[in-house]
């Protein structure tokens, strides 16, 4: 295969053998330059001068008297002449629209605009806008701030231009258009300058710009310069409606580029390959393509790798395509940079900034906004399990400890204090005043930028030391790059010492981030080429596989970055999306001409960019060039994922020895509750886990409270009423109760914004409940005496379970034991939700008892099972003790009957008592020897080994359950 670029060199050898070092080559890219300068090496095998062979932008530069500026000082100044103009503009509304500005500019000049006729044009569309004709009576347009400035920007367009360009001359700066339009209207310039050269040559062009086209037309003219051509007949003549070939038919059929050199049919006559893959999803492609390549380089043979590129359609496919490459490819080059925008390093930065941005908002009791400067839970909780700092803890902190490191201290501490927002001191004292807990928690004062920098440069010495000797080179890298774009930034900003705020200066600091790219550095004549379209220009391969050939990512979707609308830029000339398709149009043929072996990949699911659309160009190659080219072959696949069997979690625990002993070992020691037994009736496996296993569930910090929160609130104050007050025969005032209900409530949930919000009502409606239920227990005549307020039961019994006897104990927290005038007991408990219980006419038959007690997993059933075991825990207690000892009396069970019952605070007038009476059990020795059974029945199967825990069938038991991530579910 003759390279595109192989016959550039041949030809200019052929012409220049012994004045090459007198020849200019101008080409699209610097790629193409080093690539065209290796085939003139290979042309002669004698030592010649070597021509200059440079990139169309630096040869613009060169012969340029202006010096092209970076983008950030190139937006500063744009904004500083917009001031003069407008003093009120805001610099942050200034940066929504200023890169699109400029860029629209750059075209304007690149495309040589009669910019007199073009800022006319808008300013006119824009008072077209603003036209309130049509508007009925009395009213008007608002005009407010930013509709004021984004209008007087268009009005006063042309004058900014102009001011803009004087101001850039003033100092011999330019953006890129500038210094394009200063060459093209002194093209003379060049031809004087350039004397010293016998020609130039312009090689692999396919689209110029206006400018372009009047430096290489005037050259042609003065027969200073040659175009050399890569075009095809296919686009050229035979199939003249394909779009790659509009601007070069056009060229030459103008004849102002001289002789057309050189028109080749290489896609009507060569043998191809097409094979295109539909793949589920975007980053699949990488490993489609890693795999390809792989097989491709071990059918090829060690000694003879065939030249192949990797195509990106879609630039952020880069990393996911390096780390899909098998580890055995080391010889590669990669022409494309990676964007510091998508590094980890990027998204520690962006965090800061979050953190120390954030503002807690308070209303006090006269209703007025009161603002406190206090990190939010969230930002911390990033920041310290950002990769940087974790691998920062991994190398300095952890060996300095055998117990937690500070970074885990603190986020311990955070979500066991359920602490929301913290406070510089807080977060330094939990730090101990590390360096590190310096740097990222110190709070920025008010528009200090010094400050801010001096944070990034002291988090730069500190991961410096950590990723100096560390095998991925690529973090050195971006903290590198960090550290220089910093000192660049600090440059940039002392000529302008005015106060810029954080907001300012972030969106100044990720401009820069948004344009610095890690360049690869790599062997250029590898075998392996990975790059970007635009970087194809110019360079051929055998074998070629490209990614991510959806429709809308190429051709890319229709979309105006510009403040220049579609039909004023084609009537004044600037490109339009038209225009860039054909230019892509133009490079994916490029790339089919020479290539015999051709890999073409897809996203083709739904949520796809396009719908999952296959590009246009390729449907091209399948409906129209094949039609052309009789040895073109088309082959589609589809990428599917293989189908092996799934591993399925275990279904079912099955209960060895092992097993069977931890449970033995759980009865006898922390013993049984109704919690745990309910657990154990609604899921096996959810009981098994908490309770045999002991997995404990993972704590977050909560920012509202939960109904469990809310519920730990009315225990605790309702018992510290009872011990004050009740249970010592007096009765608190309102005030004395809402004085406890707001001391508990803080003390209690410290961590959390409690005066407004979701949190401050559910405080109103729980204290509203609250003094209800009280009102109401103090309005009733008679009254029931309060004994004991959660008052802690345990109960040791011995059963024959699986054949032995066996220790089992039972544990319980009564909320509350009163006594009524008949001498009733009470045993209460109290629920925040709703308790009723359906079907209660059913809980009389002695068969439905039984299977509620034993198998019914139904949380309202559950509500009688617990009630039920507290029954039976105090007459357990009156008989193993000869009566219950409560406040210096005895209660025993031949004079006192036990009732229980709940407290509903979603109905705190009524108490609901169990409607559950065992059959059978008329006196309370029969209700205990019944409950034994029961709870024989139960335990019995606990311990059969041939029962397994089973994950529930009720899925709605799921919902809310902590471990539906290990059981599967």
């Amino acid at each position: 295969m003759q390279t595109f670029l192989n016959r550039v060199a041949k030809h200019i050898y052929q012409h220049h053998p012994q004045t090459l070092g007198r020849i200019g080559i101008i080409v699209p890219t610097r790629r193409a330059a080093y690539f065209l300068l290796q085939e003139l090496a290979n042309t002669t095998a004698e030592p010649v001068l070597s021509p200059d062979i440079m990139a169309v932008d630096d040869f613009v530069e060169g012969v340029s008297a202006l010096q092209v500026e970076d983008p950030v000082h190139l937006l500063l100044e744009l904004y500083e002449t917009f001031r003069d103009i407008d003093p009120d503009l805001a610099f942050d509304r200034f940066m929504g629209w200023a890169s699109v500005l400029l860029s629209d500019l750059d075209k304007t000049d690149q495309y040589m605009v009669d910019t007199a006729r073009l800022f006319d044009y808008l300013s006119e569309a824009k008072a077209l806008e603003r036209w309130q004709e049509s508007m009925p009576p009395g009213k008007k347009i608002e005009n407010y701030e930013g509709t004021k400035q984004y209008f007087s920007l268009f009005e006063n367009l042309h004058l900014l231009y102009e001011q803009f360009r004087a101001r850039l001359l003033a100092k011999g700066k330019a953006y890129r258009g500038m210094a394009y339009r200063q060459v093209a209207e002194h093209p003379d310039q060049i031809i004087f300058d350039k004397k010293h050269y016998e020609k130039i040559y312009f090689a692999g062009f396919n689209a110029f710009t206006e400018a372009e086209k009047r430096i290489v037309q005037s050259l042609v003219k003065e027969g200073k310069a040659e175009v050399l051509w890569d075009t095809d007949q296919y686009y050229m003549s035979v199939n003249k409606g394909v779009e790659a070939g509009k601007s070069l038919r056009e060229y030459q059929r103008s004849g102002l580029f001289g002789n057309w050199n050189w028109t080749s049919d290489d896609l009507l006559s060569s043998s191809k390959k097409v094979t295109v893959y539909g793949v589920p999803n975007a980053t699949l492609q990488t490993k489609v393509a890693g795999q390809l390549y792989k097989e491709m380089l071990q059918a090829d043979g060690p000694d003879t790798p065939v030249p192949t590129a990797i195509v990106l359609a879609d630039e952020n496919l880069l990393l996911p395509m390096l780390y899909s490459l098998d580890e055995s490819i080391t010889d590669l080059n990669v022409t494309m940079g990676l964007s510091m925008r998508n590094s980890l390093l990027y998204t520690l930065i962006d965090s800061i900034f979050d953190l120390q941005q954030h503002v807690v908002e308070f209303r006090n009791k006269q209703g007025n906004v009161i603002r406190i400067p206090k990190f939010s839970h969230k930002s911390i909780d990033k920041i310290l399990n950002h990769p940087f700092i974790r691998h920062y803890e991994h190398v300095i902190l952890r060996p300095l400890t055998d117990e937690q490191t500070i970074i885990q201290k603190t986020l311990t501490t955070i979500t066991t204090q359920n602490k929301v927002f913290l406070s510089e001191h807080e977060l330094l004292e939990m730090g101990e005043n590390h360096p590190l807990f310096k740097i990222l928690f110190t709070r920025w004062q008010r528009n200090n930028t010094p400050q801010v920098l001096a944070t990034f440069y002291g988090l730069i010495d500190l991961l410096r030391e950590v990723y100096k000797d560390y095998k991925n080179a690529l973090e050195t890298e971006y903290l590198y790059l960090f550290y220089t774009l910093l000192k660049q930034f600090e440059q940039t900003m002392e000529d302008r010492p005015d106060v810029i705020t954080f907001k300012t200066l972030r969106t100044f600091m990720f401009e820069l981030i948004r344009q610095t790219r890690i360049p690869f550095s790599g062997e250029p004549i590898s075998n392996l080429q990975v790059l970007g379209m635009l970087e194809t220009r110019a360079l051929d391969f055998e074998r070629v596989i490209i990614l991510s050939l959806n429709e809308g990512v190429l051709p890319t979707a229709k979309r105006q970055h510009s403040l220049i609308p579609f039909d004023a830029a084609q009537s004044v000339g600037l490109p339009t999306h038209q225009h860039q398709e054909a230019v892509m149009s133009y490079h994916f043929y490029r790339l089919l001409q020479r290539a015999s072996e051709v890999h073409i990949l897809y996203t083709n699911t739904n949520d796809a960019p396009g719908g999952g659309e296959k590009s246009r160009f390729v449907q091209q190659v399948e409906y129209e060039l094949s039609q052309y080219n009789p040895k073109l072959v088309v082959e589609n696949k589809n990428v599917v994922f293989e189908s092996t069997s799934a591993v399925q979690s275990d279904e079912e625990i099955y209960k060895d020895d092992g097993v069977l002993q931890e449970i033995r070992k759980y009865l006898s020691g922390k013993g049984l509750y109704p919690t745990h037994l309910n657990e154990l009736i609604r899921c096996s496996m959810q009981f098994y886990l908490k309770h045999i296993v002991g997995v404990q569930e993972k704590e977050d910090v909560e920012e509202e409270l939960g109904m469990d929160k809310i519920g730990t609130w009315i225990h605790a104050s309702l018992e510290r009423l009872d011990i004050e007050y009740f249970t010592k025969g007096t009765d608190p005032t309102e005030e004395e109760i809402i004085h406890i209900l707001r001391e508990e409530f803080e003390t209690r949930f410290q961590g959390y914004v409690t005066d407004q919000g979701l949190n401050r009502i559910y405080y109103q409606i729980g204290e509203q409940q609250i003094l209800i239920f009280l009102r109401h227990q103090m309005q009733q005549k008679p009254r029931r005496k309060i004994l004991a307020t959660e008052q802690p039961l345990r109960a040791r019994l011995e059963l024959i379970l699986q054949g032995s006897f066996t220790e089992v104990w039972l544990g319980g927290k009564i909320d509350r034991i009163e006594l009524s005038e008949d001498q009733t007991l009470l045993v209460m408990d109290y629920k925040t939700g709703s308790v009723e219980v359906t079907g209660k006419q059913k809980l009389n038959d002695p068969d439905f008892q039984r299977e509620v007690l034993k198998t019914v997993g139904d949380p309202k059933m559950g509500y009688v099972r617990q009630l039920w075991l507290y029954e039976y825990l105090v007459y357990r207690k009156m008989l193993d003790e000869n009566g219950l000892r409560l406040s210096g009396h005895i209660y025993d069970f031949e004079n006192y009957r036990i009732l229980s019952g709940f407290y509903s605070f979603r109905d705190p007038k009524n108490l609901i008592v169990n409607p559950l009476e065992l059959a059978g059990a008329e006196n309370t020795v029969a209700f205990l020897g019944q409950s034994e059974q029961i709870l024989t029945d139960i335990l019995d199967d606990l311990l059969d080994p041939e029962i397994p825990f089973r994950k529930t069938n009720d899925v709605k038991t799921c919902t809310y359950c902590d471990f539906t991530g290990i059981c599967g579910r």
